[in-house]
């Protein structure tokens, strides 16, 4: 074997080296480090970080094992194991573990054999494992490329073939003393592990194990074969060889099988002595290709030296924001983020846990940046705690969940649900159970089939403008808080449950981007006013709730709300004897904001809500919760208040301010940072439509100048479809909130400039 991973010429220069292994890296493979070690006196070693995807297994795939993280730690197990499979195979040729005996042989002669016992195939089994399990460690070092070359070449195919040649003549031995096929089993096993055997020598040569293991490693096989070669040779007693024994099959026609095993091991031992005379005692150049599993843990341990600002041995909450916030991380992904990595939560993250929770994200992509790496273990963990993903995550899921539903089914689902409620039952009353089911389900279909595009002011104007065609079929805002729950419940239904993630994902996708501009559509120019509808509110909640029976009947009516989420006490406040006291708190939340918003204090409004969704979330409570809230409210302010306070134009405010300034702002609380900042923004500005210079002082806040800032309005305008006198600040808004969405992990700053960028997407569909 001519070791071609860790043997090639000698010190020709490092022009000529780099030019010998192009043909063996992949294309892109960047060299690391050049030159002589400390490790290796003779010989130079030359170390590359390998293209992704380059083993033939990755060291992801092995630490998903229950052995895997173990036998990846260190190269000593690998070593381990081999030695104490060929330990255990010699001792099993000599005979130890089984059952001895004496029969008549070819000549005559007494012989000795030796029968299997349940100690013996014990000891098969352990010997398999142990060299399984090294194969398996082996193959997380073995380079695709390299292996195909060693392939190429005489030796491999001559290690097998010695394996095969020296089995096959103790198996004939054996039957032939035995006289029976009872031995099939030990035959088979004994040939499982001799190809094992010869795996491992094929695979090291092309694994970019070091040179101190194939010393070892080398050094190994050469004495298990020599001993296999010499035991027959030498010892006169080894049982089940019949000296006189002759076998005329093919190439045993001329030999005994003793001296075909003789011959086979020999010439095993003459292919590893060329190794064993390559690898240990000439100086050579040779090439150590990183596996991804250590090189990941390289990356991991610079990553975590970069963070350790304050002390060496471990990273503070300070030093891990500071470091993110110049990456562009939000607060929010960074809170959650350095929260997964503080296990023990003692405010102070170790070594050991960076390792063991950043792992994975680096092996997936060992060719990323360390801020980028970073930033994308921050987006996760924010995503597992809050359950929000990335708007073009919950996209995909959604659209690929609708996929797999058949529209004629969903869409009866749909209205059977809706026609729970008596005021939506009274509107369609008239109409054909399938016509109308069918126009349910395109509804959803073609705000799916728009939002696909991700043009999203496009989105807005068209579902605004279906909005106002609603209005002369009777179509009232209440009556979407409704449809929502028969949705949501339509899918459960359709798709087998809907998981967390799953939930969020439809419920921010459809309120957000369908449900608020389709709710705009139904208001009049009147209705829209801010401070009209939030006094509205407060007025109907401060009269509400001066009644001693408002929460009694708002209490019961939450499990009595079609479609909506029932058992609320039992699956939300999990404790029904404070049940008043949460109902409460949640109202008085929501009263509060109602307060702040007619007062003008939109941004600390903002912030109490927030606090609702970090309590309420945390509690699992959805997005589906709060809308049967909201229709048990509307329930209970017609009960307690009557027609003449609760009138039509005080139910269409109660369900805008909900839609609008409760839910909307909850969903988006992942988001805050950027929607605050556009949000006070937009409090300077004092007027409704956007001038240059409002626009130019954003840009200010943000750090973007000169022609960035003006591509940046261009496509504001562009994607807006208005002309520049026309520009409002609410667009402004929502288009930097939907870009945060894209965008969850970053700051304000970095979504602006994003967003500057990048070209308009009308631009990109023309």
């Amino acid at each position: 074997m001519k070791a071609r991973v860790l043997s090639g010429a000698s010190v020709l220069g490092a022009a000529h080296k780099k030019a010998k292994f192009a043909s063996v890296l992949p294309a892109g493979t960047e060299v690391t480090r050049q030159g002589a070690t400390n490790d290796f006196k003779k010989g130079r070693i030359m170390v590359v970080k390998p293209v992704a995807r380059a083993y033939i297994l990755s060291g992801r795939m092995m630490s998903s094992l229950a052995v895997g993280d173990w036998l990846l730690k260190k190269r000593w197990p690998m070593l381990v194991f081999m030695i104490v499979g060929m330990v255990l195979h010699i001792l099993l040729f000599f005979g130890v573990f089984s059952e001895m005996g004496m029969v008549t042989g070819g000549a005559g002669v007494l012989v000795v054999v030796a029968s299997p016992t349940a100690l013996s195939w014990s000891m098969y089994g352990l010997t398999a494992g142990c060299w399984g399990l090294s194969i398996l460690a082996m193959l997380t070092r073995v380079h695709s490329q390299l292996l195909w070359m060693t392939l190429r070449t005489f030796d491999p195919w001559a290690i097998i073939a010695c394996a095969l040649r020296g089995w096959a003549a103790r198996m004939f031995s054996r039957l032939a003393l035995h006289h029976d096929t009872a031995h099939i089993v030990e035959d088979m096993l004994d040939l499982l592990v001799m190809l094992q055997l010869s795996f491992l020598i094929i695979l090291a040569e092309a694994a970019d194990i070091p040179k101190t293991t194939q010393k070892f490693f080398v050094a190994a096989c050469f004495v298990y074969c020599a001993v296999l070669t010499a035991g027959p040779l030498f010892l006169p007693d080894l049982p089940n060889w019949d000296p006189d024994t002759s076998v005329q099959i093919l190439f045993f026609a001329s030999m005994s099988p003793k001296s075909q095993f003789i011959s086979a091991y020999g010439t095993m031992a003459v292919l590893l002595t060329k190794a064993a005379v390559s690898v240990i005692f000439q100086r050579h150049d040779f090439m150590f290709l990183r596996c991804h599993y250590e090189y990941c843990l390289d990356q991991l341990d610079t990553s975590f030296a970069k963070l350790a600002a304050t002390d060496p041995s471990c990273i503070f909450y300070s030093d891990f924001r500071r470091a993110l916030q110049e990456m562009g991380v939000s607060d929010s992904h960074i809170f959650a983020g350095f929260n997964t990595l503080d296990i023990q939560q003692t405010g102070r993250v170790t070594l050991q846990n960076f390792r063991r929770c950043l792992k994975d994200v680096f092996t997936e992509a060992p060719d990323s940046s360390h801020a980028a790496l970073l930033a994308k273990f921050c987006q996760d963990s924010f995503s597992i705690v809050s359950g929000y993903g990335s708007l073009d995550s919950m996209l995909g899921l959604v659209f690929s969940q609708w996929r797999r539903i058949k529209m004629n089914e969903f869409g009866q689902l749909l209205y059977h649900y809706l026609m729970q409620d008596p005021g939506v039952e009274k509107l369609f009353r008239s109409a054909s159970f399938r016509t109308q089911s069918l126009l349910f389900a395109s509804f959803v279909q073609v705000g799916l089939g728009w939002l696909e595009e991700k043009d999203f002011r496009r989105v807005e104007r068209d579902m605004t403008s279906l909005g106002m065609r609603h209005v002369s079929y009777g179509v009232h805002p209440t009556h979407l808080c409704i449809f929502q729950l028969a949705l949501l419940r339509a899918l459960s239904n359709r798709l087998k449950g809907l998981p967390p993630e799953s939930e969020m994902a439809w419920s921010v996708v459809w309120l957000h981007f369908i449900a608020a501009p389709f709710t705009q559509g139904l208001l009049t120019t009147e209705e829209t006013d801010k401070r009209t509808m939030t006094g509205t509110v407060r007025d109907l909640l401060q009269q509400a709730t001066s009644h001693k029976s408002f929460l009694p009947y708002l209490a019961a009516n939450l499990n009595n709300v079609p479609g909506g989420e029932h058992n609320w006490s039992s699956s939300v406040f999990r404790d029904t004897r404070h049940e008043l006291s949460h109902m409460a708190i949640l109202v008085s939340f929501i009263q509060d904001t109602a307060e702040k918003l007619y007062a003008g204090d939109m941004l600390t409004a903002r912030h109490r809500l927030r606090q609702v969704a970090s309590i309420h979330w945390d509690r699992g409570v959805f997005p589906r919760h709060m809308l049967t809230f909201q229709h048990a409210a509307t329930m209970t302010f017609r009960d307690l208040l009557g027609p003449e306070v609760f009138n039509s134009h005080a139910e269409t405010m109660w369900a805008v301010f909900f839609q609008v300034e409760v839910l909307d702002v909850l969903l988006l609380a992942p988001f805050a940072e950027t929607q605050d900042k556009v949000e006070s923004w937009a409090l300077t500005c004092k007027a409704h439509l956007v001038k240059k210079d409002h626009w130019m002082s954003l840009m200010k806040m943000a750090a973007v100048e000169g022609d960035l800032a003006v591509k940046g309005y261009q496509r504001l305008c562009a994607e807006s479809g208005k002309d520049v006198e026309k520009l409002c600040v609410d667009d402004v808004v929502k288009t930097f909130c939907d870009e945060s969405m894209q965008h969850p992990s970053w700051t304000f700053e970095r979504v602006v400039q994003n967003y500057c960028t990048t070209p308009p997407a009308v631009a990109l569909l023309e």
